[in-house]
């Protein structure tokens, strides 16, 4: 069962060709869109105007934090419209955390976790997604602590993580 958000990252990746367990090119992705990229010392930021589309991504970062950054920004392009300083602080708050949200599921995809063989330990857990997804460490703690959260609401995985009985990890 997937939520609303992980049904479009899914359609995305499906328009994208994408669906293996690989760093996601933000060029090509960009590309797809339609999206110019430019890199310089600055805050992340997106711009659409009169169908120009610009995700600034800060050169000072690695790849790791751009590649987050690049997946914020994305959301804000294709699902956000018109300057957010002249809107009202808690929409501007609803985008951000939608940004987010976004964010982390586009990065690291719900459907291509649940098909993984991940190790059991949220130890070994968290570097192997980290590499084989290109996200930074607290980035791929954050999105496994949000997946298995999310199979912990749903009975229906229940399974899984019964099979997953030696996982040393906290759920709280």
């Amino acid at each position: 069962m997937y939520s609303a958000l992980e049904i479009e990252v899914k359609d995305i990746y499906s328009q994208l060709h994408l669906d293996d367990m690989k760093p996601l090119n933000i060029e090509a992705v960009a590309r797809h869109f339609d999206i110019s990229l430019i890199y310089k010392s600055a805050e992340p930021k997106a711009i659409s105007i009169l169908n120009k589309k610009v995700i600034f991504l800060d050169e000072r970062k690695d790849s790791f934090q751009q590649r987050e950054d690049f997946c914020h920004e994305l959301c804000h392009i294709l699902k956000h419209t018109g300057p957010q300083n002249k809107t009202h602080y808690l929409f501007k708050q609803m985008q951000e955390n939608q940004a987010n949200a976004f964010m982390y599921h586009f990065a690291v995809p719900s459907f291509i976790l649940n098909k993984t063989d991940m190790p059991n330990s949220i130890y070994e857990a968290v570097p192997f997604i980290s590499r084989r997804f290109g996200v930074s460490f607290d980035f791929a703690h954050h999105r496994l602590e949000m997946f298995y959260r999310n199979l912990i609401t749903y009975p229906n995985h229940y399974y899984w993580i019964k099979k997953k009985t030696s996982m040393e990890y906290a759920f709280y």
